[in-house]
């Protein structure tokens, strides 16, 4: 079995992108925010996320993004870059960074849609030039 690779950053790059997810989670009204590598390993969170699962919603929501990457590929799409999963009290929404990484958001009907789409593209050019470039 192959090992995984071992994800090192900076204490400075975990401060830039906790400052990035807290913008983030203040412009879009969301109730928690994780930002992970795609295999689900968190590398930020913020919101409250002492009422949930986070561990597993990561490792679940980092799968249903890579599976659903494997189906944009099936179809001859070279991705599925975000998505948005809908419920009666909740929803959840997925953007794919710098390939990557993952940011999963949780919010409730408080929230428009479309609020938290622009804000995690906001936050996915930020979050991928700290991870880039550490700026």
């Amino acid at each position: 079995m192959d090992k995984l690779p071992t994800i090192k950053i900076s204490v400075e790059k975990v401060q830039k992108l906790d400052s990035l997810l807290s913008t983030f989670c203040e412009e879009a009204n969301i109730v928690w925010a994780i930002f992970a590598t795609a295999s689900g390993q968190i590398l930020v969170q913020k919101g409250f996320v002492r009422s949930f699962d986070v561990l597993a919603i990561s490792a679940l929501a980092c799968g249903v993004f890579n599976s659903t990457g494997e189906l944009a590929r099936l179809i001859g799409e070279r991705t599925f870059s975000q998505f948005l999963q809908e419920g009666k009290k909740f929803s959840v929404y997925y953007i794919g960074i710098y390939e990557d990484y993952l940011l999963v958001s949780l919010f409730d009907d408080r929230t428009l849609p479309g609020v938290v789409k622009v804000a995690s593209k906001d936050f996915s050019v930020g979050a991928e030039e700290v991870m880039r470039n550490g700026r």
